[in-house]
């Protein structure tokens, strides 16, 4: 595993990690497969998925509980308050059948409230976050 090479994946897919490693990574609905592609493919392992809410310009998120504004778009990421989910993908698989399994995990994401349900099909403000199985000492150059 590369540092060097991690950080030009995120930023050749606008990804923008909360804190200051590489535990939560949020990507846009435009950018995750790529992003998920590159990630594998280069032997990065994608270990859980966090939900974020997309609030494009200064607009108020409905169901997140706040985060970071947006290093690449004119708006801002707001963590919905949901658990992660851990994907404990066999060891066997190959790198396809593991980028298939990770874009279906988040393709058909529910998500479940007292008085609504939303979907990442049909709910566009649904944005996933990528934890990363990296060493405890990298350090984002966003961490400033």
């Amino acid at each position: 595993m590369d540092k060097e090479r991690l950080d030009e994946i995120i930023e050749k897919h606008k990804a923008q990690p909360v804190g200051h490693g590489y535990i939560d990574i949020i990507v846009t609905r435009n950018n995750y497969k790529g992003f998920i592609s590159d990630l594998v493919n280069n032997g990065y392992k994608i270990e859980s998925i966090s939900w974020w809410e997309w609030c494009p310009d200064e607009s108020k998120c409905n169901y997140g509980v706040g985060g970071p504004k947006s290093n690449s778009y004119k708006g801002w990421f707001s963590e919905l308050p949901i658990d992660v989910n851990d994907l404990n993908l066999p060891d066997d698989l190959i790198k396809d059948q593991i980028i298939f399994e990770i874009i279906n995990a988040i393709e058909t994401k529910t998500i479940t409230y007292p008085d609504e349900t939303l979907t990442f099909e049909h709910d566009k403000c649904l944005t996933p976050g990528f934890w990363l199985g990296v060493p405890d000492d990298w350090r984002n150059k966003y961490c400033d």
